[in-house]
This record gives C-alpha cells, sequence and structure tokens, in this order.
C-alpha cells in the first residue's frame, strides 16, 4: 500500500516524541506512518496533522478544550468516536501534548 499524504515535518517531531517511549515502536497504520504499543496503534500522522485513540468521553472532552481538536472522519460521513485529529500548522505545537500521547499508549495498552 502507498503512503497517504502527511506533513514530513510533523513527523518528525512525533518521531522525536513518541519513540522514547517505552514499547513504542514505528509502522504505518491506515497507509499513513503510525505509532504502536506493542501491535495496537495509538497514533497516526496524516493529512494535515495527527491522530490519537482515547476513549469517546476523553474526545469528546479534548474537542470542547483545544480549537486544534477535531472529530476524527476517516472517509466523508465516517466518523470513528474513539480518535481525535490535532491540527496544528507548526510542527513544534505538537510538543505541548506529550501528556496525551502516554495516555493514548495508556489506552491502547488495557
Amino acid at each position: 500500500m502507498a503512503t497517504s499524504r502527511y506533513i514530513e515535518s510533523h513527523k518528525q517531531v512525533m518521531d522525536d516524541l513518541l519513540l522514547g517511549i517505552p514499547f513504542v515502536t514505528a509502522g504505518q497504520a491506515f497507509g499513513y506512518p503510525a505509532y504502536k504499543n506493542m501491535t495496537k496503534t495509538f497514533c497516526f500522522v496524516g493529512g494535515d496533522g495527527i491522530s490519537i485513540k482515547l476513549p469517546k468521553a476523553r474526545v469528546a472532552e479534548l474537542i470542547e478544550q483545544y480549537d486544534a481538536f477535531h472529530p476524527f472522519y476517516p472517509a466523508e460521513g465516517i466518523l470513528w468516536k474513539g480518535w481525535v485529529s490535532i491540527i496544528y500548522t507548526h510542527s513544534d505545537d505538537y510538543r505541548q501534548h506529550l501528556d496525551l500521547y502516554e495516555e493514548s499508549v495508556a489506552f491502547v495498552s488495557e
């Protein structure tokens, strides 16, 4: 499968942040660069931002709290309630959410 469109500088920041977390590896999911805890995908870089997996209630809370957080629609008319998209113009802005990425790692590990 060909890799889909993503922003390389976003991937570089996420590599820097996530690949230092124990048991996190890089791979691919849904045609995008992704991060997995063992075999379970918890984050991927795609389109104009990144997406992370969290409990549905937590996703809704984050969307209310942050302007850069959005519902995740992998295709028109399809909503994945357990995923949240985060879209920043500046790649370094993703660094402020390391705690959420760690929360996502823990969530997929349950």
